[in-house]
């Protein structure tokens, strides 16, 4: 059974991770914008110029992210059940923030003034280069996030993940305008354009989900099930639910024992969430009912 410092240092450490995790992703979308919107200035290329910009959004999100985690880990007696959630506020308007920056994108290309390709090689290398970053850190990000359960930083790798799909898809375009094509360019754009809206939407739905505290998935009811069904003192389970908030998890339980004796069913619902914390360790509370 874990003590009570033991957790909170696990806390403090799954908050120092996610806090200097979002930190790094400000640096690689400051990173990706600034070779992007360079290599579009001396390419001439709009669709790379455009994919700086979605960039640009992605930094500021990326500093949202930043805020967000460190004002979830803050304590205040006004609000009991932690601020965690704020990790879910950060991911809707990462979501937001992502609409506009395909909104910006499809303006300035397909409304704007069109660009001829300078220099294909340099378009190619960044290309190459931001795809390849691109690539490698929402790789990393999104397995950190898993492990952490940070819905903020999972948001904040999809957003990432977007620049690699569109750089595939501005690669199209670059081509495609250089080789006198230019309307090859603006289905490039159009198809970055439908990516980013896409993520953005998966992120909107999963945060307003918590948000308005939705149920917890079918897998951690199964989890929760397969482990109270260990107690013998356990006659059936009426109600298994719960509510997410942030990395965390508050689960109620209702259950019918075999026992009436207030002692043994008070000694139970602790020794249920103490198995059910220490083989599921994002769960933050469990409050168990008998009938």
């Amino acid at each position: 059974m874990e003590t009570t410092a033991e957790q909170t240092v696990d806390k403090a450490l799954n908050h120092a991770q996610k806090r200097k995790i979002s930190l790094y992703s400000i640096g690689v979308n400051f990173l990706l914008s600034l070779i992007k919107i360079v290599g579009g200035k001396l390419s001439g290329s709009a669709a790379l110029m455009a994919d700086g910009i979605h960039s640009l959004s992605d930094l500021a999100a990326s500093m949202s992210v930043f805020v967000g985690i460190t004002i979830s880990n803050k304590k205040s007696e006004t609000f009991p059940f932690g601020l965690y959630k704020v990790e879910n506020l950060v991911a809707l308007i990462s979501a937001f923030a992502i609409f506009i920056a395909g909104y910006e994108i499809a303006k300035d290309v397909f409304f704007g003034e069109s660009m001829v390709i300078k220099n294909l090689p340099i378009a190619l290398a960044v290309l190459a280069l931001t795809a390849l970053i691109t690539y490698l850190y929402s790789r990393w990000e999104k397995k950190m996030a898993i492990e952490l359960n940070s819905p903020s930083l999972m948001a904040d790798a999809e957003h990432i993940k977007v620049d690699f799909y569109t750089a595939l898809v501005v690669l199209v375009g670059v081509l495609g305008q250089y080789f006198g094509y230019p309307i090859v360019e603006k289905i490039a754009v159009a198809v970055v354009v439908y990516f980013i809206f896409h993520s953005g939407f998966e992120i909107l739905k999963e945060a307003i989900k918590v948000l308005l505290d939705a149920s917890i998935d079918a897998d951690t009811v199964e989890k929760v099930r397969t482990i109270v069904n260990e107690e013998p003192l356990v006659k059936d389970i009426k109600l298994i639910t719960g509510r997410n908030s942030g990395s965390y998890t508050f689960l109620q339980l209702d259950l019918d024992v075999k026992t009436d004796s207030l002692k043994e069913a008070h000694d139970l619902s602790h020794t249920i969430e103490d198995k059910i914390k220490a083989r599921m360790p994002f769960v933050e509370k469990v409050i168990v009912h008998f009938e």
